[in-house]
């Protein structure tokens, strides 16, 4: 017998993921079809109007997918048996137009609004050991209607149930035969965004200190110092070396405080690598966007994805992911050289709420995946299990990107509630999958009671929290013109875990763009160990992880770092020109690394070779990951052109290295293994090769990612030469002065 649910008791129930999950009546909804050739849309005209005259406060939402109307009387449900929700009854029993639709049902234990309505579906799954014979005779034996195949995944049926049928009945049924992998009702589920307005209609609020949020960027409290970076010697720039053109991007305070401005210095994405927005569609023709097409629309099942007019929450949400960079249009994106994949699995509806089913959401998860999706951005969620929403989960897992998986980022709701809804809740059991919270401009997880003053929602908590992103009055895209959230193409303040959930998800195109060999797992491991901590030491059930870092995470995404310090000087009694370096190597990341060879090599003005130091190292010469391990190379002295009368240097670094992945994931996990099969775990040979030439001293730093090194060089002029102060960085050290001919290695 399937589990039941901890804490929900024995009534009413469905089958999803091998649980019994219960049902309650819903108190705040009421369903009822057209009766005979009326149509649904002319019923609804006339119950608005009675129920607008009658009952005051009832809104009605028509679903012609269907032949519904449903009708809900916000109250219901802290007022019991509310006089509204039966004067509604009262009038649609007097209405010819209409007759009694399927029962409307919630999750008992839900405080968030939602009506979840079996209508007449339900999707099953063949066991792959069931006999072809044993199928037909299952479902003839009921006397269901097989609507579609293969839908909305390989092997499942989509079935119609026979008048008078119970659909939850005849679900649970099947599922108890012991034929299926999965039988469940194909629920048309009218639920809330995970996006919240700003009620107050302030926009972009002023906080207490007075200051608007465009000119808090250096001074909201509560912001660090930028003063060191892990992975990045004492002393080295800590701003960004990319600064975007962008002209919101003052407003955008949510990039400052997971340093993404930082993270462009090493990569702002990569235009292979796309970002699946699992939404109520994108605006692909928005200024400030650029989507891989074609896109997908779960809700008509055609490639034309194009939200309906007030359903802006999707092409806000694909701002925040990826909002193109330097094009003198709105702000920037979190991955502004990633394309979007807009996917919709939903409709807005009149009160606010979403239409989508089951069916819908997991035919648009692996959609998405078919069609190359990267990552996957799930600003929605909340409701009860669905086991083929779970399966499609995983199928992300087992199959995007070539086996490798696809890194999925999913909020986790706004009710302020201990509750990580449904499907963020799967986070412990599926790798690559992170539940995202959101956090606020002075680092507090978004409460009722936090500092910014929006008391009308917080994030949810709880032990299935991985990390949280900025989620407070963010800037964001809105759908072209006056058919979104406002009248131009951009909106100030677009609120909810639906807006953090996309800034994680930008920064896993960002990861994947640095390395797109990483497993979805690996990328989970680089965003927690990189996040910053915002409550008590370790995971904690407020912040997860922490808040993400991207700036750290690139770091953690490449596989080898260095730094090149080189310094002319003037020695003998000819004060001929040499050049004194300081090299370090470094592994901030998950690999482990070898440094196999190294040739440091001065040139003259003409590239002919002058001086060559050569390294080689011993096998057992590796730098495990996350523990601070480098090689140091301090005052190599070459000979460099002319001397102290006139002079130049010119130095060429070429290396190979060995690196081995992760053979399995860091945080351990309930559910699915990872994939460990010999190619993730092998050693993998690269040639890497660095150069840089200066005139003068500066110190030249890079990381080294999938096939190449990547060098950040300048030229400053200076009428004197000096010698910059030796690295006193702990490690093994190797000191060659020809000058001297001594050679001193120090081991530590």
């Amino acid at each position: 017998m399937a589990e039941v649910l901890e804490g929900q008791g024995t009534g009413l129930f469905y089958y999803a993921d091998g649980k019994k999950v219960p049902l309650a009546v819903s108190p705040e909804y009421v369903a009822v079809r057209a009766t005979g050739d009326v149509k649904a849309s002319r019923a609804l005209t006339r119950l608005t109007e009675s129920i607008s005259t009658r009952a005051g406060r009832g809104r009605v939402m028509e679903v012609p997918e269907y032949q519904l109307v449903v009708v809900e009387v916000p109250g219901g449900a802290t007022r019991g048996a509310s006089a509204e929700l039966e004067q509604v009854r009262a009038l649609l029993e007097e209405s010819e137009e209409v007759s009694p639709g399927p029962t409307v049902y919630k999750t008992p234990s839900s405080a968030r609004r939602e009506a979840i309505i079996p209508a007449g579906e339900v999707l099953v799954k063949f066991k792959s050991d069931t006999a072809p014979e044993a199928r037909r005779k299952a479902l003839e034996r009921q006397g269901v209607e097989v609507k579609k195949t293969d839908y909305p995944e390989p092997g499942a049926y989509l079935l119609a149930t026979r008048p008078g049928q119970e659909t939850v009945e005849l679900a649970n049924r099947l599922y108890e035969s012991g034929l299926f992998e999965y039988s469940q009702p194909n629920f048309v589920r009218l639920m809330p965004r995970v996006a919240v307005a700003d009620v107050t209609g302030a926009g972009a609020t002023v906080p207490e200190n007075g200051k608007a949020f465009g000119s808090m960027m250096q001074n909201l409290e509560g912001l660090q110092p930028l003063t060191q970076v892990r992975g990045r010697p004492t002393g080295a720039p800590v701003g960004p070396m990319v600064t975007p053109t962008d002209p919101s991007l003052s407003s955008q305070w949510g990039l400052q405080k997971i340093r993404a401005l930082e993270a462009f210095d090493i990569s702002m994405g990569s235009s292979g690598i796309s970002i699946a927005i699992i939404d109520e569609g994108v605006n692909v023709a928005h200024e400030d966007l650029a989507c891989k097409l074609p896109g997908y629309d779960a809700v008509t099942q055609t490639d034309n994805q194009e939200p309906q007019p007030g359903d802006g929450h999707g092409t806000s949400c694909a701002g925040i992911a990826a909002a193109r960079a330097n094009n003198g249009r709105g702000g920037v994106g979190v991955a502004p050289n990633c394309l979007v994949l807009p996917i919709r699995i939903a409709r807005g509806l009149p009160n606010g709420d979403w239409f989508t089913t089951d069916a819908m959401i997991a035919d648009g998860i692996r959609k998405a995946v078919g069609r190359g999706a990267d990552v996957l951005s799930n600003s929605w969620g909340g409701g009860s299990p669905s086991s083929v929403i779970t399966s499609a989960f995983k199928f992300a897992q087992t199959n995007g990107r070539g086996g490798r998986g696809c890194p999925i980022a999913i909020a986790t709701g706004n009710e302020d509630l201990r509750t990580v809804g449904y499907p963020a809740s799967l986070s412990p059991t599926i790798p690559g999958l992170l539940a995202v919270g959101a956090s606020n401009q002075w680092d507090q997880r978004k409460s009722r009671s936090s500092r910014d003053g929006e008391t009308w929602w917080g994030s949810n908590f709880g032990p299935e929290v991985d990390v949280v992103a900025p989620g407070v009055k963010i800037f964001a895209t809105d759908i072209t013109g006056a058919a979104g959230y406002g009248s131009g193409n951009y909106v100030p303040d677009f609120n909810g875990t639906s807006s953090a959930t996309p800034h994680v998800a930008g920064l896993m195109g960002l990861i994947l763009s640095v390395d797109p060999d990483l497993r979805s797992w690996e990328v989970e491991d680089i965003i927690k160990l990189s996040a910053d901590e915002l409550g008590t030491a370790g995971r904690d059930e407020e912040f997860g992880f922490g808040r993400i870092n991207c700036r750290r995470a690139l770091e953690a995404s490449s596989r080898l770092w260095f730094t090149v310090q080189p310094t002319p000087v003037f020695l003998g009694t000819g004060k001929e020109c040499f050049i004194r370096v300081n090299f370090r190597v470094f592994n901030p990341g998950i690999n482990s690394v070898r440094l196999d060879e190294l040739a440091l090599v001065s040139h003259g003005p003409d590239n002919a070779e002058l001086d060559r130091f050569q390294f080689k190292a011993t096998p057992s010469g590796t730098l495990a990951p996350r523990s601070g391990h480098e090689l140091l190379f301090n005052n190599l002295l070459l000979r460099a052109h002319g001397n102290a009368s006139s002079w130049s240097y010119r130095w060429s670094l070429g290396w190979s290295y060995t690196f081995w992945r992760p053979s399995a994931p860091l945080f351990a996990r309930g559910g699915i293994a990872p994939d460990l099969s010999e190619s993730n775990s092998r050693k993998v040979p690269l040639t890497m090769a660095g150069q840089g030439s200066g005139e003068m001293p500066r110190a030249s730093r890079g990381h080294v990612q999938h096939g190449r090194a990547e060098t950040q060089e300048g030229t400053r002029q200076s009428a004197v030469s000096r010698e910059e102060p030796v690295s006193t960085e702990t490690g093994d050290t190797v000191t060659i002065d020809r000058h001297s001919k001594s050679i001193t290695i120090v081991i530590r």
